[in-house]
């Protein structure tokens, strides 16, 4: 069973800050020492905050589907999937209003009930070869 208040906090995390760009959410829910572990090192919730203006600009037309959640300790595993609208403005390939899918695991760390760290894996290697940024028919896909 999956407890309501981290249930609501991942739901917050996709309806409000993703898609809706709410950055007062990231406040809310996450506390005041919040690390977010990614491929570029560790980020501060305002680091988030610049992120979200970026991709607001890059992707639109957001829409987020929480797949499955674990629940173990003060840990919450998010599978989600979601669909945007490519805008242009990321490795300067060019916008067509290409639909892209994103699919990803995030690891949410709870202290109380905000989250303290959160650790995400994505398909952003899938988005740049839908977009055509990567070479077709360069390697097998399974």
């Amino acid at each position: 069973m999956i407890s309501a208040d981290k249930r609501n906090v991942a739901e917050k995390w996709f309806q409000e800050y993703f898609t809706k760009g709410n950055l007062e959410v990231l406040d809310e829910v996450t506390t005041e020492d919040f690390v977010f572990h990614s491929h570029s090192g560790e980020n501060t919730t305002e680091k988030m905050k610049e992120f979200m203006g970026w991709y607001r600009s890059v992707f639109q037309e957001d829409e987020w589907e929480i797949n499955d959640l674990i629940e173990q300790d003060q840990k919450l595993v998010v599978r989600y999937t979601g669909w945007m609208t490519y805008k242009g403005g990321w490795f300067n390939i060019p916008s067509e209003d290409q639909r892209v899918k994103e699919t990803g695991i995030m690891i949410f760390y709870f202290d109380g009930d905000k989250v303290s760290e959160l650790w995400c894996e994505n398909s952003d290697a899938a988005i740049l070869f839908n977009l055509g940024a990567l070479q077709k028919n360069t390697h097998k896909v399974f």
